[in-house]
């Protein structure tokens, strides 16, 4: 019987696979023509991973997608605005991607005070449910402030549970029972299981 893993890593016309690499690398490559970096004055951004989380009822993937901002080592407190910009043009790029995917929620996880998307010594995140994403996505007038005021009205302030509007990341692979895949454009990146989901950054920042 093939592994959980070799389940996932097959195809969409198989009845058991998802190909989930080839809608990280979709995600990635929406995500790179909708932003560029220079014009935020950022470093770098890419889908860095897909964390396989749980299977649902009819053996199906439970996954969280995650994508990364690295906004500079000489950061040391991120302009909040321009966070809710990127995290709404991420949602943007891989809520469309995950279509038809049983998505837990989506990570989106910002490094700073550190170089590049992998080596900085902070990382937190957003964490975006599902039914969030959707309106983002799809409901007209749902812009960044709508985004931001859902998101901070349905934030409990438990950093594990999303929706997490501001929190401290949490490296997924690390966790028990739990996977990362890691698509074309993530490896190029440079992201390995634990790099995909922050494990790069300092442990300080609960990385």
């Amino acid at each position: 019987m093939p592994s959980l893993l070799e389940r996932l890593l097959g195809n969409d016309d198989t009845d058991e696979g998802v190909d989930l690499e080839a809608r990280e690398d979709d995600a990635h490559e929406t995500l790179q023509n909708r932003v560029d970096p220079a014009s935020y004055g950022i470093e770098d951004c890419a889908v860095t991973g897909v964390a396989v989380v749980n299977e649902g009822p009819d053996e199906e993937p439970i996954v969280v997608p995650i994508a990364r901002f690295s906004l500079g080592e000489d950061v040391e407190n991120p302009d909040l605005d321009m966070v809710w910009d990127l995290a709404t043009e991420a949602i943007r790029a891989m809520e469309p991607a995950f279509d038809g995917v049983f998505v837990r929620h989506y990570d989106v996880q910002f490094t700073f005070d550190g170089d590049e998307l992998f080596e900085a010594e902070e990382c937190r995140r957003i964490a975006v449910t599902e039914d969030i994403a959707d309106r983002v996505v799809g409901e007209s007038g749902f812009g960044v402030v709508e985004f931001k005021e859902r998101m901070l009205d349905a934030d409990d302030i438990d950093d594990h549970v999303a929706p997490v509007a501001w929190g401290e990341s949490v490296d997924y692979s690390r966790q028990q029972n739990t996977a990362v895949v890691t698509g074309a454009a993530a490896a190029a990146a440079g992201a390995s299981a634990a790099g995909a989901s922050c494990a790069g950054a300092g442990a300080a920042g609960g990385c």
